[in-house]
This record gives structure tokens, sequence and C-alpha cells, in this order.
């Protein structure tokens, strides 16, 4: 009886093997599921790469505006307000990591308070999405200024659009001096509405929520004499 159970043994590793030769073969490279990070993500993450990381600030001499980077034609600019960079042909750019290079101006125009800059050396591994020109503004419609508050790294503040008027519209959230060439986001989809560019004053003082923005037409109409 032990003799025929070692035979059946021998039979069902033998038939085990060959199946094996038979059918399967042992891949080259073994494929490791890596673990969950235990850190949780940043809840905010998708806006801070949409609207926070593309924000720069623009240094000309003891002046800092702010601008924001976007991509043409599969190339990488930086967009901004004209009287941010004034007579200047190169500039300083702060990146969102601290980085600082340096941008030449492509293009300005005193009408509309735009100036397109085109950054040299390291390249810049956020982008902001441009709205469709055919964007339509409503009031109400919520947004998002990210801008160099004061001079300070990009810090956003929320509003609405208060203003539609035919060459401008005008947002509620909070522009301070440091602001201006920064963007001006949806508050839904995060692309780039406009460009801040004043703010009113009364009575000799900054009224920070009544702020004028140059729109995402006129800014898709500026972009076209690049193209020329």
């Amino acid at each position: 009886m032990k003799r025929i159970l070692e035979l059946v043994l021998v039979v069902i590793l033998v038939i085990g093997y060959g199946m094996q030769d038979a059918g399967y073969s042992i891949p080259n490279e073994i494929v490791i599921v890596k673990a969950p990070s235990k850190e949780p993500r940043n809840p905010y993450q998708t806006e801070y790469e949409k609207m926070l990381y593309p924000t720069v600030r623009i240094t000309v001499g003891f002046a800092t505006g702010s601008g924001v980077v976007v991509t043409i034609n599969e190339e990488t600019y930086i967009l901004t307000a004209c009287h941010v960079v004034d007579d200047e042909s190169i500039v300083d750019i702060e990146l969102y990591d601290s980085t600082v290079i340096t941008a030449s101006v492509v293009i300005s125009d005193t009408t509309k308070d735009l100036a397109l800059l085109k950054p040299t050396g390291l390249s810049i591994p956020y982008s902001a999405q441009l709205a469709p020109r055919n964007y339509t503004p409503y009031l109400f419609t919520p947004v998002w200024a990210v801008g160099c508050s004061l001079g300070l790294p990009p810090i956003p503040s929320q509003g609405i659009i208060s203003v539609i008027d035919k060459d401008h519209w005008e947002i509620s959230a909070p522009i301070l001096p440091g602001n201006s060439g920064g963007p001006v986001f949806d508050g839904k989809t995060y692309e780039v509405i406009g460009i801040a560019v004043w703010v009113k004053v009364y009575q000799e003082q900054l009224v920070t929520t009544m702020a004028g923005i140059v729109t995402i037409q006129d800014i898709y109409t500026f972009l076209e004499q690049v193209k020329n």
C-alpha cells in the first residue's frame, strides 16, 4: 500500500511539472504594486496646480507685479499687464517654488495694458488654461483672483463678476498693489478669463473689491499680434 502511494505522488509531481512546461511561462519582470502613501492627498491639489502654481511674481527694479504662465502654439509664455514691465526688455520672474529666472518682453500693448514675456533657461512645469474666446460672462459668476499682493508670494482671493462692460469687466475679489498682471480664473472651470489691471480709488483710498480686468476676448486679440 505504501508503495502505491509513493507511485501516485510521483505521478502527480510529474504531471504538475509537465503542465508548467506545456503552457505556463514565467514572466521576465515582476511588477511590484506599491502600497498607497500614508500621507493624505492635499484636497486642493487641483486648485494649486491650475491656479496657484502657474502664477508668478515679476520684479522690475523696486516694483513687483504678477503674471501667469500660458502655453501658446506649444511654447511657454508669461502673460501680464503692460504697466508691470513698464519700458523694460528683461525682467525677473519668481516661480511657485521660489526659483528665479529671467524673461524677455516679446510684445506689449499700452492700450489694452497687456504684455507677453518669453522665459529663458529653465522650463516651467505648470501652465494655466485660457478660457475659450467665446466665453460668456454673467453677473454673479464666481471667480478667483491670484496675485502677489503687497509683493508676497501668490495669494488667491475669491469674488464674483460684478460689472460687465463692453471693454472691461469688474470683479469683487480683493485686489491689492502687487496683483497687477495677475490672472483671474473662472471659479468653476479654473480657466483664465482675464488679467487684473486696476482698482477704483475713492477719496485717495483704494477700493480693493472694485477691480477691473482685461477680458479674455481682448487677450486673444492681443495674442494675435504675436502670431503676426
